[in-house]
Parts: structure tokens; C-alpha cells; sequence
């Protein structure tokens, strides 16, 4: 017989007894004499011992870093850097980094592109990120006094000019 079957059947014989249904107080006060007649093994999570908070829970460790830091999943991905910042997250939100939620951060962080690199003054900084500006074909200014209806558009940069314009200018000088 299961506890329902069990409680079911208790509320079932004192609402005989009394002759009518069971009130609220009643009906708690018999599901409660049936759940201490039930010969269980803890039916509710409170009945056993609790296990210690977080013991299921994997902490980050210096070890299990060094074996994310060798796995080629995570080529790319600075770990001790993202650790930082999963700490940081966690301590807002008042809970811990656990091994299953590192990884989660981990799995969707992005691959950096601009790695930290030594800048010989005992600190690392970023490499500076050079942006090359799109070359300019020769001859394209005189071109365009010659032949465009506003010469002033030759005083322009190249990068200045719709791309329209420099794919028929390109053309042109070909």
C-alpha cells in the first residue's frame, strides 16, 4: 500500500466515524497521524539527513584549471581571465563558481582576438589594433577632375567616396 492509498483510506474511516466530511483542520490533523503510523523510509526530503550544502557541487581548483587550460576545446580562450569574470558575475549575484557553471561561462565565451601581450614595462597591455586604410588606386584624382561634373570630389579621401563611385572609378582607370 502507498502513503495516498494509506492517507486516503485514514481520511476515508474518520469521516465515517464523524459522519460527515472533514474540515480543513481535521483533514490535516488525519494526514498527519497517518504519516506517523506509515512505516516509510522517508517519504519527504526532510526526513533524512540534509548532505552538506554544495557537497554535490564541484569547487574550481588550480588543478582542474591547468587540465581546461591543456584542452584544445578551449585553444584561444584566456581561462584565468574568464575565471575573473565569472567570479566577478557570481559575487554580484551572491552565488559560487562551481566547476558545471565555469564551464558553461566557459562555452560561451568568445575566442579572443586580441591575446594580452608583454609590453616590456613589467605590465601587459593589448596590441594596438592598426586599422589599414583601403589603398588608393593611382590616377583616380586626376580622373575624376577630368571627368567627373563636380572636380571638388578629387579633394575627397578615397574612403570619403560611395563605393558605387569607387567600383566605377576603379573601372574606369582599368
Amino acid at each position: 500500500m502507498t502513503f495516498s492509498e494509506h492517507a486516503f483510506d485514514a481520511c476515508c474511516r474518520q469521516a465515517k466515524e464523524l459522519g460527515r466530511r472533514l474540515d480543513k483542520t481535521e483533514w490535516l490533523e488525519t494526514i498527519q497521524n497517518a504519516y506517523d503510523t506509515y512505516p516509510h523510509q522517508g517519504l519527504l526530503a526532510t526526513d533524512g539527513a540534509k548532505p552538506a550544502k554544495g557537497s554535490r557541487m564541484k569547487t574550481v581548483d588550480a588543478d582542474w584549471l591547468e587540465e581546461l587550460e591543456q584542452n584544445p576545446a578551449y585553444a584561444g580562450i584566456d581561462i584565468k581571465r574568464e575565471l575573473g569574470k565569472a567570479q566577478a558575475w557570481a559575487s554580484v549575484r551572491k552565488v559560487g563558481v562551481t566547476q558545471m557553471r565555469f564551464l558553461n561561462w566557459l562555452n560561451k565565451a568568445q575566442v579572443s582576438e586580441r591575446p594580452i601581450q608583454y609590453n616590456g614595462a613589467g605590465a601587459t597591455s593589448f596590441k594596438p589594433v592598426t586599422t589599414q586604410a583601403p589603398s588608393e588606386p593611382a590616377g583616380w584624382r586626376e580622373w575624376v577632375r577630368e571627368n567627373s561634373t563636380d572636380p571638388s570630389n578629387a579633394d575627397k579621401p578615397w574612403s570619403a567616396l560611395e563605393p558605387v563611385a569607387q567600383k566605377y572609378i576603379l573601372s574606369q582607370l582599368k
